[in-house]
């Protein structure tokens, strides 16, 4: 693998990491070990996400691909999973309470 391929797969491993996957979800979508995940999360600095509950793995899996792909690009290690859908839910309580 050259170094534009591990860029692409990190930025793969990374955009669904964001998102809340598990790491071995994300090895399975990659094509690696889930050990090799969480080299390149480390080796980027990235957190691994907090996926003891499974509770996005569930959500992405209802949304579909379109949406999911939607999601994955609303999100970034500098904006969580957790921090998007807290901004929506109060821009939704706030458009019902004016």
């Amino acid at each position: 693998m050259n170094a534009t391929e591990i860029r692409l797969r990190d930025m793969d491993i990374i955009r669904m990491n964001s998102v809340g996957l598990s790491q071995s979800t994300i090895a399975n979508a990659v094509g690696c070990h889930p050990t090799t995940v969480t080299q390149r999360l480390k080796f980027n600095n990235v957190e691994p996400a907090d996926t003891r509950r499974g509770f996005m793995e569930a959500i992405i899996i209802d949304l579909g691909c379109d949406c999911s792909e939607w999601l994955a690009d609303q999100v970034s290690q500098n904006l969580t999973i957790k921090d998007f859908i807290v901004s929506l839910i109060k821009e939704k309580h706030n458009a019902t309470n004016q």
